[in-house]
């Protein structure tokens, strides 16, 4: 069973003119794709300089599959392709490559991976106190998952 700590913000939310308090994620790091490798490696037995050859040959074949138009599945883990965000016209002749504000990578999980957090992550909540520490990635994005990664400099798993 994995836990996932939350933490509490007070942000201005807009729709609702006042400070509310949003939960998010605590992210204790970012795991580099240089250590991503060096743990596959260690877990699988293949010698590293194997696996960044590998991984870097899939990681080419990924961005030219999605840059095509197709959706590419990654093992358990979900769905990536690309998405258009794109003006609404009234007329069908005005619904072209000029509608086209925004294309942008999309990613969504697989039912497996759904069942597996939904069956298999807790939630633990930061008191207040503790609340005041920095979220090391920058990001403030509410509505991500998260890292669920220890922060030691080990391997998080």
């Amino acid at each position: 069973m994995s836990t996932i700590v939350i933490k509490k913000n007070l942000q201005r939310v807009g729709y609702a003119k006042a400070d509310k308090y949003i939960t998010s994620p605590v992210r204790y790091s970012t795991i580099s794709t240089e250590d991503l490798l060096k743990y596959a490696s260690q877990n699988s037995g293949i010698p590293k300089a194997q696996m960044m050859a590998a991984f870097y040959a899939i990681n080419q074949q990924v961005e030219q599959f999605i840059l095509n138009g197709h959706t590419l599945q990654l093992g358990t883990l979900g769905y990536f392709f690309l998405s258009l965000k794109t003006k609404a016209t009234d007329a069908e002749k005005d619904a072209s490559v000029d509608a086209v504000k925004k294309l942008a990578l999309k990613f969504r999980q697989s039912k497996q991976m759904g069942i597996m957090i939904s069956q298999n992550v807790q939630f633990d909540c930061l008191n207040n106190k503790d609340n005041e520490e920095e979220d090391t990635t920058g990001d403030d994005d509410t509505t991500d998952n998260g890292d669920s990664g220890s922060g030691t400099g080990g391997n998080p798993l």
